[in-house]
Parts: C-alpha cells; structure tokens; sequence
C-alpha cells in the first residue's frame, strides 16, 4: 500500500511538471502600440479569431493610450488566429499569425488608416516576406516567398503556388478549380487565350508578384456590373524591369548514341514604357520542348480551340499523335522553330491597339507500334502496324485588335484573326495486313475571324453591348496509300480528297444590369448562321487509269441557324446564391445531299439553376443543373464512306435529330489559402437521349464503321474528390486526387444484336512536398490508373506510375534537382515496367546577371516505351520510340 501511494505521488509530481512545462512553453503574450499614421497613439479594441475564418472570437484586448500587453488565455499551436483592431474612424486592420509564428512574446505596431469613402479591406498574413495577401477580390502572391531556387520560367513557381494548378500536358491553370482565360502583364492582355508563351517564357526574375483576380472584366465599363466568374492572373514586375529585359539561353550538349548534336535555344524580350508593352520570342530545340501554345504531338486540345470550337472545322481524317512520356515529353522526337511577337501599342489616351503574329515550323519523327488483342464472341484474332512517321506542322498566323474608347462610357472593339497551318505526316506501316504501306497525309487550314463590339454604359448600374462575327474556315485533306487497299493488283495507290468549308457569322445584342441589392441579370437577343460544305471522294490509281470507288462520293451542304433569346439572374439571398437561366431558341436545320433535301425546326426550351450556399468564407456547397440540345456534328452526316488510313473505312447514316441532355451535379469546396487548405468533392450525372451508335464490322485486315442515330437513353456518372494541405509542423504538403466515372454506351459488332457496354475508369494519385529549412527536400507523386470495360467480354488494365524528385540546395549559388519516374503500364505484365532518370544542377552567382545549368534526360536510356489500354473488344498497346540519353550545358544570360 506505501508502495502505491508513493507511486501515485511520484506520478503526481510528474503529471505536474510535464503541465507547467507544456503550459510555459505554450503561453504567449501579446504587446504593441497602436497609432495612426501621424505616430498618436489610439484607444483601440483587438479581437482574437479563429482561424478558419468563421468569426469566432475567443479572446479580446481593450487598449487605452495606444499600448497594450496581454497573456493568451488559450492556446493556438496548431491552426493559430487572426487579429482583428478596430478603432472608432479608422479602418480596421486583420492580421493571420500562423501556428509556425507563435513565440513566447510577440511584440506588434499597428498603424491604422484613416477611414475613407471607400473602405478597403486588407487581410494581411504575418510573416517576414508576407507570403500572400487578400485585397477584396485580388490574391497577391509574394514571388519570393515561394521561390526555392528550381525555377527558372512563370510556370515554374505558378505550379507552386495555393490555390492554383497547372495542367503538366496543355499548360493551362486553374485557381480554386476555375479555368484561367487570361494572363495580363501589369494589367494588359498580351496573349488572349494563348497565355503559355508567357508563362512557359517568361524569366521568373523578372516577376515581383503574382495576383489572382476574381470576378474579372475583360471589358472595364462592365465591372461592377456583368456578373463574372472568370479568373486572371496578372504578373506585377520588379521596379527596375519595366523598360527593356532580354534574355537568352543557349543550351548544347551530347547525344549518346547518335552523331546528332542536343540544341535548346531560345531569346525574348519585354519592352514596358508609356507608348507600348511588347513580349517577343524566338526558340529552337531538337530535345523535345514545344514552347508554343500549339500541340500538334498529341489529342490534348488548347483553351483557345475550346473557345473556337464553332468556328473551325473538325478534321474527318485525324492527324497521327503519339503518348506523352514523362514530364520531358520523351516521345516527342523534334526539331522545333517557334516565333512569337506579341504588343500593344497606346496609340492615343482613347485608342489601343494590339498585334499577335505567330510562326512554328516542327519535324516531329518516332516508330509506333500499335497491337490490338480482340475477342468478338467466340472468335478471336490481332492486328499489328508497326509505323515509323514523320510529321511537319508549319503554322503562319496573325492577330489584330483594335480598341477605341469612343466616350468615357462606351467602347468600340475590332478583332482579326488570319492564319495558314499546313501538315505533312509521311508514314511507312508494316502490318499484318498481306501488304505493307506507304502513305501521306497533307491537310491544309485557312482560318479567318472578324468580331466587331460595342460596349455602351447608360449607368453605373446598366449597360449594353452590340456584337457581330463573321468567321470563315477552309480545310482541304487529301490521303495517298500505297498500294491499294482495294485491289492491289490493278492499282498501285488510293486517293482519298476531302474539302470543308465552314462560313459562320452571329449577331447578338446584350443587357446587363444589376439592382440596388447588388442582384446581376443579363439578357440577350441573337441570330447564328452557320453552313457546313463538305466533298470527298475516293480514287484507286494506276498511272493514268483512275477509277473511283463505289459509294465513296460526298457532297454535303448543312446549314444550323436559330434565333435565340438568353436570360439569367442572380440573386444573394443571405447566405445563398441563385443563378437561375434560361435558353430560348429557334432552330432550323437543312441537309442537301445526294439529292436529298432534309429540314427540321425546333423550339427549345433549354432551363439551367446554379445554387451556391457560403458555408464561410472559405467554404461552399454547390448544386447545378442543366437542360440542353445538341445539334447534329459535320461527322454524323456523310453517307458514302471515307477512307481513314490503312485499315478503316467511315460512313453514316445521317439523320437530323438532336441529342436531349440532362445533366446535375452536387459539390462541396473550401479554399484556405491563408492555412493552405483546399478540398473538392463532387459528383455528377447526366442522361442523354438520343445518341450516334458505331455498327463495326472488323477482321485482322480491315475496319468498317457505320454510325446511325438512335433515340436511345445512357446515363454517365462521374466522382471527384481532390484535398491539399500543407501540415505546419511537418512543413510538408500533401495533395490526393481521385476521379471515377462511370460511362455506358452501345453499338452493334460484327453484326451483332445492340449491344449494351460499360467503362470504368479511375485515376489516383497522391503528392507530397516537403519545405524543409535543410539542403534537401523531396516531391514525390504515385498515380494508379484502373480502366475496365465490361460488355459480352470484359477487358482491362491497371497501371502505375511514381515520380520521385529530390531537390537539393547544398550551398549559396547552387541548386540541384534528380526525378526518377518509374511506370508499371500493365498489372498483367509486371516485369515489363520502366525507369527514367534525369537531372539538373544549376548554378547562379551572386549579383550576377548570368547562369549555367547542366542537365540529363533520360540517363538510363531507356529506347521505347508501351502504354497498355482498353475497349469493349480489345486490349490494346501502344509502343513508341523515346529520346535518346542527352547532356545539355546551358548558358542564360539577361538584363
């Protein structure tokens, strides 16, 4: 019993040292002044917040004379607070101190400005650098603050940065899951919807700081007043770059196994001064950079031709693309020439105007070899084309904007857009197929656009705008195969000539406005033209002897035009926001072909309601819901067929019906910054009625699709689910990503029944970034990707990939990077996997405004790589050729 008790005395006294010790290094005291600009100190009240920015107060100081001195009664170590000082004619001043800036004793200075008539209210994070700050509906990222010594261009630190991401493939960014439009440079649009050739060119030292604007006008008489979403980033330069920087790099080295010579040249500029802002830049490269906006190696499609969709011309034929291997895109076997100028020039205080011209010239060459292991009921067989391409893409294009400020409240707009883009990609495909081939495919577009917009602001709640476009596109395919596919005794080749031609022109008239209580509403009156002109036919060639192939002519003339009225209204209901819209349109349809004259009308109803309920401000649930009609596509509307390369043959039964879809979707977002906490969750669906359906009849040497229309119903369903969280004590952030969707659809196989298939496909991946204050920190990224594909037969894969960086920064002046990828394409063949390496060791001096780099790109020389997929009746697999193992020595210059 004596035992126990001096036990429990020994454990008292233990308990209690451990409790004063926890409780003396975790109190913390408050002290400061408060004072106004002219050093008087002010009788003051602070309020002690959480964090999570509900408003909650814990703790509050009354300050008399300007100073104060107060004991936290609780403790913050692990989400700190904010601190909030109000005084009576000033305004208030909100201050984040984070759990890592916690001390015993933290001494303040409060100056607080004197209150205006417009009140601008600033949250400012404490730190050193003041890594970010929130200026109403701006985010100010302090570009040194994030800054550890790896980056080189804007797209470098914008990957880095909360809130934000960076498409690795297209280059696109997102922030806070909204797509970027627009990236200015001190406040000015050089790019349009092109904005990678500054952030992928861009010097990062050249940046002070980078804003994320939301509720973004392009137009400045309509802010305030068009309700907005939009997002743009705009980079702030350093003071002593705003009138001439130029940079170059120059960068040459050694293949491994070739006489071939690496090259990675580029030189830009960024002029600022009162008359003009000017980017130009030109690169050169054979080590598979594309430093354009342009993609041309794989199915990837740009911002801009997202925009553009109706105005451009969806190619029958497809262009070859090949995978995108790594981060260094080792597929991409290239020699790239790329010029860019972009400028605007302030012509008067009323008129702007802005110049974009653009060449690339590229010669991209690789060997593929494609197999494809199908099973159709009880017979099965496989296809092989081993296929060495060579691909040249040479682009000519130029833009014209012109802005004259008529008045103080209206804006006249004119925009051009010229271009010329001609592909040459020349194949020799073995096969298993009883012949081998040659082929080529030339395809040639001429695009041209002319918009003209006129902005009028009757009030500082009203205004309207008047719009007209006129856009014309123009695309001659022509595919040579030899020999015949046909008959390859009689004919030693096969033409196929396709020619399109789109004319489009709109006119839309638009009200905007918002009430007293801030509600926004907008409502339009249109008309759109659009006609579709499509011929082709087929040849089989001997010398002088032509002989077009059966049911292989098309002469199409379509036409799409409605009359359309648009509304939409937005009303802040305390904590609620609802968007409720509406479509309704005429539309008028008309299909001449084979003699053969079709019309449908129809009048559509098309509602749409978007629900936001602010949970705080950092946190939302969303409900959306759309009713809409699709039209039928160019693609679904010729009947004879239309060779596509040496295997298939394309044709349709075309029908003028329109595709009914209804789509919800549900989700849940927060977005921290200060505590660099973001989290997605949402789920969606959506039913289709009425949909095209493929009727396949394949066999080892040939494919023949046939779509038709169907008035049949499919429903998809898509989860996502993204968090991101830097964890303080750790100084590491984590990011998981998970999407699962859920596709179905039917078709009809080798004369089967309408057969009813599935998808399954899911991509995870979990990312991890340490922030150490040591020499080495690391990212590493895992990505599992499960596809499967369930209908008579079911077909599948699995695969994974890690991406393991180390960063390293062992003194002043030096840096260094090594990745090492290593992918599993297919769970089924596990010991056919895969490792790259490379590295980076860069070197910067001190006050100087030279560096060098050495780097190595696949230093383990890996030569080819497969990639494994599936469909509803095969496995399939795709090898291509990689980039050789190159040292590249890099030497950039700027001032």
């Amino acid at each position: 019993m004596k035992k126990i008790k001096i036990s429990i005395i020994r454990y008292s006294f233990i308990y209690l040292f451990i409790f004063f010790v926890i409780k003396s290094n975790y109190s913390q005291t408050l002290q400061g002044n408060i004072s106004d600009s002219n050093g008087n100190y002010l009788t003051a009240k602070i309020l002690i917040k959480k964090s999570d920015g509900s408003g909650v107060v814990n703790e509050f100081i009354l300050v008399q004379n300007g100073r104060f001195s107060y004991d936290l009664k609780k403790t913050y170590y692990e989400k700190g607070f904010f601190l909030d000082v109000t005084a009576t004619g000033y305004n208030s001043h909100i201050e984040l101190v984070k759990p890592s800036e916690l001390k015993k004793t933290m001494n303040f200075n409060f100056i607080l400005k004197k209150e205006k008539i417009e009140i601008l209210e600033e949250i400012i994070i404490k730190g050193n650098k003041r890594p970010l700050s929130i200026k109403k509906d701006t985010v100010v990222y302090n570009v040194e603050s994030f800054k550890d010594g790896t980056e080189k261009k804007v797209e470098d630190l914008l990957k880095k940065l909360p809130g934000i991401r960076v498409n690795e493939d297209t280059g696109i960014i997102k922030y806070k899951g909204i797509t970027i439009e627009t990236v200015t440079i001190e406040g000015d649009d050089l790019f349009d919807y092109n904005y990678t050739i500054g952030t992928k060119n861009i010097n990062i030292d050249l940046v002070k700081e980078i804003e994320a604007i939301e509720n973004y006008s392009e137009n400045k008489l309509l802010k305030g007043i068009e309700k907005s979403n939009k997002v743009a980033i705009n980079l702030k330069l350093k003071n002593n770059k705003t009138d001439l920087s130029l940079s170059t790099d120059i960068g040459i080295g050694n293949y491994s196994d070739s006489d071939n010579v690496p090259i990675d040249l580029s030189i830009n500029s960024l002029a600022i001064n009162k008359i003009q802002k000017s980017f130009i830049v030109s690169t050169y490269n054979n080590v598979g950079k594309n430093t354009s906006p342009f993609n041309y190696l794989d199915s990837q499609i740009s911002l801009e031709k997202i925009k553009e969709e109706k105005f451009l011309i969806e190619k029958i034929i497809p262009e070859l693309y090949l995978p995108k291997v790594t981060i260094n895109n080792l597929s991409n076997i290239n020699n790239q020439i790329f010029g860019n100028l972009n400028s605007i020039l302030n012509i008067s205080d009323k008129t702007k105007v802005k110049l974009n011209f653009y060449y690339l010239s590229d010669n991209n060459k690789n060997n593929q070899i494609s197999e494809s292991r199908i099973t159709i009921n009880n017979s099965a067989f496989s296809t092989l084309d081993d296929i060495h391409v060579e691909k040249k893409p040479l682009q000519y294009r130029g833009d014209f904007e012109l802005t004259f400020n008529t008045s103080k409240s209206s804006l006249l707009e004119y925009k051009m857009s010229i271009r010329d883009e001609y592909i040459n990609t020349e194949t020799t495909i073995f096969s298993n197929q009883n012949n081998d081939f040659l082929s080529s495919l030339q395809s040639n577009s001429t695009f041209l656009k002319q918009e003209l917009l006129y902005t009028k602001k009757k009030s500082d709640r009203k205004a309207i705008q008047l719009e007209a476009i006129v856009a014309t596109n123009n695309l001659n395919q022509t595919f040579v195969i030899k020999p015949s596919i046909f008959d390859n005794t009689k004919f030693n080749q096969d033409i196929q000539d396709n020619n399109s031609k789109k004319l489009n022109s709109s006119f839309k008239a638009l009200f905007l406005g918002r009430t007293i209580k801030n509600n926004k509403y907008r409502f339009s009156l249109g008309y759109n033209y659009n006609k579709d002109l499509f011929y082709s036919d087929l040849s089989s060639i001997q010398k002088t002897q032509v002989l077009l192939v059966p049911n292989s002519k098309n002469a199409l003339d379509y036409i799409n035009s409605e009359i359309y009225n648009k509304g939409s209204y937005n009303w802040s209901i305390g904590k609620f926001t609802i968007s409720p819209k509406y479509s309704l349109r005429y539309l008028n349809l008309k299909l001449k072909q084979d003699n053969i004259h079709n019309t449908s009308n129809f009048l559509l109803f098309e509602p749409s309601l978007n629900i936001i309920y602010e949970i705080d401000r950092t946190s939302s649930f969303g409900f959306v819901s759309n009713f809409y009609n699709i039209s039928t596509p160019l693609r679904f509307l010729y009947s004879n067929q239309v060779l596509i390369d040496n295997r298939v043959l394309r044709s349709n039964k075309p029908k003028l019906s329109l595709q009914k879809i209804k789509s919800f979707s549900l989700s849940f977002s927060k977005n921290d910054l200060f505590n660099q906490f973001e989290m997605y969750l949402g789920a969606n669906y959506s039913i289709n009625n009425g949909n095209f359906f493929s009727n396949l009849f394949i066999n080892e040497n040939s494919s023949r699709v046939s779509i038709f229309f169907l008035p049949e119903s499919v429903g998809d369903i898509a989860f996502n689910f993204s968090l991101s969280k830097l964890i303080y004590p750790l100084k590491t952030t984590f990011r998981i990503n998970s999407n699962y969707s859920i596709v179905n659809f039917k078709n009809v196989v080798n004369n089967s029944e309408l057969r009813n298939n599935k998808s399954n496909f899911s991509v995870n991946s979990i990312f991890l970034k340490t922030s150490f204050n040591l020499p080495v920190n690391i990212e590493n990224k895992t990505t599992y990707t499960f596809q499967e594909t369930k209908s008579i037969n079911t077909f599948s894969n699995k695969s994974i990939e890690n991406n393991l960086k180390l960063i390293l920064k062992p003194f002043k002046g030096f840096s260094a990077s090594i990745t090492h990828n290593y992918i599993i394409p297919s769970f089924k063949n596990s010991s056919n996997n895969y490792s790259f390496l490379s590295s980076k060791i860069r070197y910067t001096p001190k006050k100087k405004s030279w560096q060098l780099e050495l780097s190595g790109v696949n230093l383990l020389n890996e030569k080819s790589f497969s990639k494994e997929s599936a469909t509803d009746i095969s496995n399939n697999s795709l090898s291509v050729d990689l980039i050789e193992r190159y040292i590249l020595l890099n030497f950039s210059y700027s001032f």
